[in-house]
């Protein structure tokens, strides 16, 4: 079975039809935040008196929540000496000695009147008439204990926008907070502070407030009587629902090509109308899941969003191969690495995961990849291994051997008006050129100006043995170095690559006139040990010259898989589908698809 009908198998269907999940949260806030209890210190200050249990001290970190950063975390079952709290269901389990993974539950316990600060007053005990002597009874006074109300400090490491936060209290007991205060800082000045009355167990507080470093969350009371503060999950954002009767207009494309010459950006632009009162943030990189029936078509990331009146709103996103064509990847001389080791270094950092097949994973790298974005390595790496790079139909990035097998078939009935053959140029030969670098004595200047602070020099061929006078080599690669001075001459020197290239051509035998052979010569992976497969991959993709396009009802095909069609006046054919334009119906999909034979 090819691997992404076994993901899309594992998916639980429905007949919602198509919907757009769009992530309005701030990219990457929940990773550079820290939830914290923090116990605040005590300065003598103007207006502070002595008195009882007053003395200095220093605000402290009490406890962290890094499980708070997470989007997978739920409460774990733990039961609680609460009243009718642990249910004898089968579901709770004893609070371990070690507990984690559980969020931020409080110190603080709400009355019988859920109310989390409340005065305790235990009666104390002295002899008076009528008092006989008992055991365990002894004298002591009347004590009285405070508690105040709970607060839970974010901090963040750098500056956020957000249209709200979303908590996420006790899903499992269904126990949360009725009343709580939030309050947005940004280098400790006020910049927001609104109270809210929570009524369920997920909870968006609407505020749409710019550039924050510091959130602070006062609780109040609780749902039920006799119980803490629960908190699973915080996100800095909501997350919006649209479907089909709120798309005025849809447009995606998803791309792959067979032999990763290149890799396409998919696309999905749509508008939507919603009467919400929950304003938009776009932001760049904001995640979109694409869903029918509740099979993921594909993730997308916001490019540009805008608001054409008051009800309409239209965003263009592209997938996560967009995103790795913004980011830069600095590349070097391989020498044998595995793909799976320098395909990690390319998605660290990245917010989207991956999948390699592991047929991939332990093929020997050798050659060159030039300071380069991440989707350029990623097309070098894929193209010189054999591999396509797919995003559709996957929470993040597939990557996968070429497919042979035809494990799909297209009926005349599937076809709608028929399908048109596409003749391209006939491709009668490939030339293509295998690299080797090795290392050489001969040094060459890489860098002779004066330098006050720190500059990053990239280099336009890979260098070795770098040496400099006048600065300091702070961090380098085989195309770059980052470098620092203080004001005087810097030089900086490095030790050359020899670069040789051999080629080799595959020509078809029957075709002596009219010759066209495709320079293959930027592929720098491509080296003498896997370059006669890599003829043979390249040779066999252009001797089908014909691709089979037209509008079809996509049923369950998938981007990437062999698929036989029926062409209904020149017989069967097969070949890999490399595009599809989706066009959404109410309860089918009817896509524009390109065959490559």
């Amino acid at each position: 079975m090819f691997l992404k009908q076994s993901i899309l198998s594992d998916a639980v269907q429905n007949t919602e039809g198509l919907k757009i999940v769009y992530d309005d949260v701030a990219p990457y806030a929940k990773e550079h935040s820290s939830p914290q209890v923090i116990d605040p210190g005590l300065r003598p200050h103007k207006g502070l008196y002595p008195g009882k249990g007053l003395y200095p001290r220093k605000t402290k970190v009490r406890q962290e929540f890094p499980d708070l950063r997470r989007d997978d975390l739920t409460y774990p079952g733990y039961a609680l000496c609460l009243p009718r709290f642990a249910l004898m269901n089968g579901k709770y389990v004893n609070f371990p000695d070690n507990a984690a993974d559980y969020g931020y539950i409080s110190d603080e316990i709400s009355g019988a009147d859920c109310h989390l600060a409340r005065t305790v007053r235990t009666v104390g005990l002295r002899p008076h008439a009528g008092l006989h002597p008992g055991v365990f009874l002894f004298p002591r006074s009347t004590t009285e204990e405070t508690t105040s109300n709970p607060e839970l400090t974010i901090l963040f490491s750098q500056k956020f926008t957000s249209v709200g936060v979303l908590l996420t209290f006790n899903m499992m007991s269904g126990d949360y907070c009725t009343r709580l205060r939030a309050k947005w800082y940004s280098d400790g000045e006020l910049l927001s502070d609104m109270e809210f009355r929570p009524d369920s167990v997920r909870y968006f507080c609407n505020n749409y407030v710019r550039l924050y470093d510091k959130i602070v969350i006062t609780f109040y009371e609780t749902s039920r009587p006799w119980r803490p503060v629960f908190i699973t999950r915080i996100d800095y954002g909501i997350y919006r629902d649209f479907f089909a009767d709120e798309l005025l207009s849809t447009s995606c494309l998803q791309e792959v090509n067979a032999i990763s010459e290149n890799i396409s950006f998919n696309t999905l632009n749509f508008t939507v109308r919603t009467e919400t009162n929950i304003p938009f943030d776009f932001q760049k990189k904001q995640k979109l899941a694409l869903y029918f029936n509740g099979q993921r078509i594909g993730n997308f990331y916001l490019k540009n969003g805008a608001r054409k009146n008051r009800t309409d709103y239209q965003m263009d996103s592209h997938d996560a191969i967009g995103v790795l064509d913004g980011n830069e990847f600095p590349g070097g001389v391989y020498t044998g690495q595995l793909t799976r080791d320098v395909i990690d270094q390319i998605f660290e950092g990245e917010d989207f995961n991956y999948l390699l097949d592991d047929s991939l994973a332990d093929i020997p790298l050798i050659g060159y990849i030039p300071y380069t974005t991440k989707r350029n390595a990623l097309v070098q790496i894929a193209f010189s291994i054999g591999a396509v790079v797919d995003t559709s139909n996957y929470d993040g990035v597939l990557i996968y051997p070429q497919q042979t097998e035809v494990t799909g078939e297209f009926s005349e009935v599937d076809t709608y008006d028929g399908v048109t053959m596409e003749h391209s140029d006939v491709v009668t030969g490939i030339r293509l050129m295998a690299h080797t670098y090795q290392q050489s004595e001969d040094t060459e200047e890489l860098y002779n100006d004066t330098l006050s602070g720190t500059a990053e020099v990239i280099f336009s061929d890979p260098h070795y043995g770098l040496t400099i006078t006048g600065g300091t080599l702070l961090k380098s690669g085989d195309n770059y170095a980052v470098i620092s001075g203080t004001g005087s001459a810097v030089v900086l020197t490095g030790k050359k690559y020899i670069h040789m290239t051999t080629a080799l051509l595959k020509e078809n035998p029957t075709i002596v006139f009219n010759r066209n052979v495709k320079e293959v010569s930027d592929a720098t992976l491509v080296h003498p040990g896997n370059a006669p497969a890599v003829l043979e991959r390249v040779y066999e993709y252009y001797q089908r010259a014909e691709n089979v396009t037209g509008d079809v009802l996509l049923t369950d095909k998938t981007l990437g898989q062999v698929v036989g069609i029926d062409t209904g006046y020149d017989g069967r054919r097969e070949g890999t589908i490399e595009s599809i334009s989706y066009q959404f119906g109410i309860r089918e999909i009817k896509a524009e698809v390109v065959i490559h034979e």
